[in-house]
């Protein structure tokens, strides 16, 4: 039976308390009881007062162990202050004795949010009063979100070890735990570093000195660019790869609409789990570290209501992502900004099964951005692919397994 008293220590905090019999106190009350039991059957009264002293000592314990309520504050310090799913923390624990008599020892765990809910029981030394101790663990958060972690449980056993209380004390700290962000390599998007600006170019393997500088015309290529020459060469637009353009800016697209997710299909949950969108949200997570670090002015687009941060506030976003989940808001379209003039920079477009509206609006928009990439699920047709490389993207099929650094290098491959 768990029960709460008035918070001790400290404002704020709380002690919760549940008490139980260790197995050695279960046994010797069960071994009153067969005395009882037996003193009946058999008619042997005696055994009534070995019962008697046999339960005695396990409900006396109970008392003891009541009595034995700490009074501690705890100041739990989390570091890094805002963790990655999948990499370690650490967590310190002050714990201090405000109380009037001495603590006895004990053992001491820490609530977590995941299985097995608590950390490995630890020893707890004493503490005279005005005491303090300094307690550590380590944890790795096995996914995202904005979870508490805590309070502390601390348990004392009486001196003969036939009951147990148990204690929750402090309060509980909130840990923001983001998607783990991959480095992307540097060799797949350019950076330069006089402007901080970003190239996207697809490495070839070259045999010709017409192919040195050139490459296949794209929709949205300026014709001012076109090398006629080395068109008249292949039999094909060719335009020159020389003019490296300069990316102030780029945009982000995340879908956020769960039907667009294969591996959500017949799910009843209120926030549906979905191993491709948790892949949707690091390869976000790793695109906008990479790109700000560049020095480009990002824009995040969702394609369901907004639930993402300002990209420019790194803490604010980190945040964002820890929280956003699926939405059932599939009747929203995706819309983009699109003039149908080039310069507005790079696109990125993280998906998931593209439905044909979709496909249609990425297509069209392609021509008022430089460069264009999509990350798509391993579910969507080919066809669908297929419209989007005609289209001008640049297009890499992962499933939830493939590392995000891979997925990226693929865009310079020949099949992107």
């Amino acid at each position: 039976m768990m029960n709460s008293d008035p918070p001790t220590g400290h404002p704020g905090e709380r002690t919760e308390r549940a008490f139980r019999l260790t197995r050695r106190g279960v046994l010797l009350l069960f071994a009153a009881a067969l005395a009882f039991v037996f003193a009946y059957v058999i008619g042997w009264y005696e055994l009534l007062i070995v019962g008697s002293f046999a339960c005695i000592p396990p409900l006396l314990s109970l008392v003891v162990v009541h009595r034995m309520r700490p009074q501690f504050t705890v100041v739990r310090t989390i570091a890094p202050s805002v963790l990655a799913a999948g990499k370690l923390g650490a967590v310190r624990l002050t714990v201090r004795n405000v109380g009037q008599r001495p603590s006895s020892a004990g053992s001491w765990r820490d609530r977590v949010p995941w299985p097995p809910d608590a950390t490995a029981a630890a020893t707890l030394d004493p503490m005279q009063p005005s005491g303090q101790l300094h307690l550590r663990y380590e944890f790795v958060p096995p996914r995202r979100g904005v979870v508490e972690v805590g309070p502390l449980l601390v348990s004392f056993c009486d001196p003969f070890g036939l009951a147990e209380g148990q204690y929750a004390v402090g309060t509980a700290d909130r840990v923001i735990i983001g998607p783990e962000a991959a480095r992307l390599d540097e060799t797949v998007v350019e950076i330069a570093a006089d402007s901080g600006s970003a190239r996207l170019f697809q490495h070839r393997s070259l045999a010709g000195e017409h192919d040195i500088m050139t490459r296949e015309y794209r929709p949205g290529d300026a014709m001012r660019r076109v090398h006629w020459r080395a068109s008249a060469h292949h039999g094909e637009l060719m335009v020159r790869e020389e003019e490296k353009r300069s990316h102030a800016a780029a945009v982000i697209v995340l879908e956020t609409r769960v039907r667009h997710y294969a591996d959500t299909a017949g799910s009843r949950a209120r926030t549906p789990e979905s191993g491709a969108f948790e892949w949707a949200v690091r390869m976000t997570a790793s695109l906008r570290d990479h790109l700000s670090a560049a020095g480009l002015a990002l824009t995040v687009v969702e394609t369901a209501m907004p639930q993402l941060g300002d990209p420019d506030r790194l803490d604010e976003f980190v945040e964002s992502l820890a929280r956003v989940h699926l939405s059932f808001d599939d009747d929203r379209e995706l819309s983009l900004a699109a003039d149908g003039t080039s310069g507005a920079g790079s696109i990125f477009a993280v998906l998931g099964v593209p439905d044909a509206a979709t496909l249609g609006t990425l297509v069209s928009a392609r021509g008022s951005f430089d460069e264009a990439a999509a990350f798509v699920s391993e579910h969507t047709p080919v066809a669908a692919i297929e419209e989007l490389r005609r289209g001008g993207w640049r297009v890499v099929a992962v499933t939830p397994e493939t590392p995000v650094a891979d997925a990226w290098h693929g865009l310079g491959g020949p099949d992107a």
